[in-house]
């Protein structure tokens, strides 16, 4: 993953970038984004747990889901697909974060770029604003994306 996290994309998108080789063929790294039991398994920071509400994974269907932190505070969210393209691409409208703070409301960019057996993920995090970006980073975004990947690859290596 990229020490450097870009904050302005090159078409001036106010986005978060991480990046990251997972040891893990690209159909296999796409399934751990796609199967809701799966990403139960790793999405989220270290501490927090997901519960999957319902998942439609179709252009046009939602994904709606809940973050739970440790400390009890539930963080609810829906997506909805707009792309789809197995194993190569991923784009989803992200709304959510916490009742009274939606800083996790985002399009989320995700390729899967398959380099022999491992898989080079991209994923970024756009925002409508840089007001919207900075509350995200505030809130911990930035951290919660890298061990998000952490998780991700821990659960790829097991699998």
């Amino acid at each position: 993953m990229k020490s450097d996290i870009p904050l302005i994309g090159a078409d001036a998108t106010p986005e978060l970038v991480f990046e990251r080789l997972f040891n893990a063929p690209a159909k296999s790294v796409f399934r751990a984004w796609t199967d809701p039991m799966r990403l139960v398994q790793w999405w989220g920071p270290h501490g927090f747990r997901t519960t999957v509400e319902s998942m439609d994974v179709r252009v046009g269907g939602t994904w709606s889901y809940v973050l739970h932190g440790p400390d009890g505070t539930q963080y609810p969210n829906t997506a909805v697909y707009e792309v789809l393209e197995p194993p190569h691409r991923l784009v989803f409208r992200n709304t959510g974060g916490h009742v009274r703070d939606k800083h996790l409301t985002c399009r989320m960019v995700v390729t899967f770029v398959e380099i022999q057996e491992q898989t080079q993920v991209t994923l970024r995090m756009q925002f409508q604003s840089i007001d919207r970006l900075e509350s995200a980073k505030q809130q911990g975004a930035v951290e919660g994306g890298k061990q998000s990947f952490e998780k991700l690859n821990a659960v790829l290596l097991r699998n």
